[in-house]
């Protein structure tokens, strides 16, 4: 590549959008700082394991039931403002909640904070594409589709080197502080980008809501479901009946982001029909590894099947990502489209680790494979039709 392509503005765009990746990372990491702190929330401050629960789920709660009209609210407010907006709110409930002792003010200062994090999930994604030019959309929203899993292995990661040492309010503080640090520097970046409010009636909600826009929030949502019961029960079976593995589930969890890079790579000038395809692809590989995942007990076999799950998975939501802006009609808005998108991922992780739990009980960890089977099936059959899908 010539020294004539990176000129200062595309070095200063190149910047911005890796600021706004990491700026979600941190967001990410917001959903996941409870996780490792819920022996402090019940063992210190008296919460009961399922209210320690529901303050680890509010965030995904906001995005299940407020994520598609939060897009509409984004597209006419304008995504800068919109954007601060969420970074203030998520700041603002973060330090709140470091500095919180009493249950009622933690859970009030992790609602502010609901209210920032969903905000983030529709705005960042959709000022990701409105400053990436056409070639970069794909790759780049790609990318960003890992967001919450990188995000939760960053604040493992933080809570198991502060922890030790320093204790739960001053890994809140640092974590939070993080985030608004990067969000602020990305900010004064994106000022420079002026993004414009549509003025003539398009935009709307009826007008971006087609069959392409739903069939990808229910696949998404598919996604969803299998990866987020994966994840949430996998440590629980490598540490009892899986514990032939080969790797930890840790590990496993730490192999996703290959998928995400390689659908990056694949999706790069492409349209959303190679998109759905792929997409349509990774779901085919979770469909055929969910099984041997739980039910073989091969170690290599049973290994294999565990990451080609984890990474099958990247690769299905990051070609989701890249499609949407491809797939959003031309007098719909791609935050209404993400926001729809996001609000099927946040349904499906409220409601798919509860049904994991409940078949785990009845049929066992076998049953389980079955059941990330049969939701990858669902996912296969919605993006099917999305591979006669062409460019807007």
């Amino acid at each position: 590549m010539t020294s004539e392509t990176f000129s200062t503005p595309v070095r200063a765009r190149v910047v911005l959008i890796a600021l706004i990746l990491l700026v979600g990372v941190l967001t990410g990491a917001q959903l996941g700082k409870i996780a490792p702190l819920i022996p402090w929330y019940t063992g210190e401050l008296g919460f009961s394991l399922v209210a320690a629960g529901w303050l680890a789920a509010i965030l995904g709660v906001f995005i299940a039931t407020c994520a598609l009209p939060a897009g509409w609210v984004i597209d006419r407010l304008g995504l800068f403002r919109s954007i601060s907006l969420g970074v203030a709110a998520l700041t603002i409930g973060g330090v709140w909640l470091a500095v919180s002792l009493r249950p009622a003010d933690i859970f009030a200062a992790r609602i502010i904070e609901a209210v920032g994090y969903f905000a983030l999930c529709v705005g960042l994604p959709a000022a990701l594409d409105a400053i990436s030019p056409t070639r970069w959309k794909g790759p780049v929203l790609a990318i960003w589709s890992g967001f919450v899993p990188l995000g939760f292995a960053l604040s493992d990661f933080l809570a198991g080197s502060v922890l030790p040492n320093f204790g739960p309010p001053t890994f809140l503080l640092i974590i939070i502080l993080l985030f608004a640090a990067l969000s602020l520097a990305a900010l004064l970046l994106l000022r420079g980008y002026p993004i414009a409010v549509p003025s003539d009636g398009s935009g709307s909600i009826r007008a971006t809501v087609s069959k392409e826009i739903v069939l990808l929030a229910i696949s998404f949502g598919a996604f969803v479901v299998v990866s987020v019961s994966m994840f949430t029960f996998m440590p629980a079976f490598v540490a009892g009946a899986g514990n032939y593995y080969l790797l930890s589930a840790g590990t496993v969890a730490l192999c996703v982001p290959l998928g995400n890079v390689l659908a990056s790579v694949l999706v790069g000038g492409r349209g959303p029909d190679f998109m759905a395809k792929l997409g349509a692809v990774g779901f085919a590989v979770s469909m055929l590894a969910a099984i041997p995942a739980f039910a073989l007990q091969d170690p290599v076999i049973a290994t294999i099947a565990a990451l080609a799950l984890a990474i099958s998975g990247a690769v299905v939501s990051s070609a989701q990502f890249a499609a949407i802006p491809f797939s959003t009609p031309r007098a719909g808005s791609v935050a209404v489209a993400f926001g729809l998108v996001c609000q099927a991922g946040g349904i499906g992780t409220v409601f798919g680790p509860p049904i994991a739990a409940w078949i785990i009980e009845t049929s066992g960890w076998t049953g389980l494979g079955y059941f990330l089977a049969a939701v990858s099936v669902v996912g296969l059959l919605t993006m099917l039709p999305l591979t006669r899908v062409t460019t807007r």
